[in-house]
């Protein structure tokens, strides 16, 4: 997992150009679109922007995910994510997952980041994350969401 944030993507020179150039994408889309599916410079990478409302903790399911990295810029509102790299091997071992995506109940180890706008999360396949979580009480959020296959940086 890799947390910073739009506005200070220079604070993170780890990171690489091409990302950052997704993540500058998106925010410019987001800035001239409410919701939907777009296709970023690279037609491999697309971003979804949406609305919705988080959940207490314990009524979001996490997730991991196989061919995308998936970096979760949050837009408006406040958000928790939770976050571990405590994969069962038998979700580890998987190699498909049908539309990419596998729901998690229990997930051991985790931890939390609270995101504001303008912060974004990055995950790689494999690593588990429990988006759109309320931070005190449920309220209304957008994000984008970068989907960019792994196969990108083999």
């Amino acid at each position: 997992m890799l947390f910073g944030n739009v506005n200070k993507l220079s604070l993170a020179p780890f990171v690489y150009t091409v990302v950052r150039k997704w993540i500058n994408e998106a925010v410019i889309i987001a800035a001239n679109n409410d919701e939907g599916r777009f296709t970023l410079s690279d037609d491999r990478v697309f971003v979804i922007l949406a609305t919705g409302d988080t959940e207490k903790t314990d009524q979001r399911k996490a997730e991991i995910h196989k061919k995308y990295i998936d970096i979760q810029i949050l837009l408006e509102g406040e958000e928790r994510i939770g976050y571990s790299n405590d994969l069962d091997d038998n979700f580890a071992s998987l190699s498909k997952l049908k539309d990419d995506v596998l729901f998690i109940e229990d997930v051991k180890n985790e931890n939390f980041v609270d995101l504001r706008p303008g912060d974004f999360a990055l995950f790689y396949p494999n690593q588990i994350h429990r988006p759109m979580c309320a931070i005190s009480t449920p309220t209304r959020i957008k994000k984008a969401v970068i989907k960019a296959p792994v196969s990108i940086f083999s």
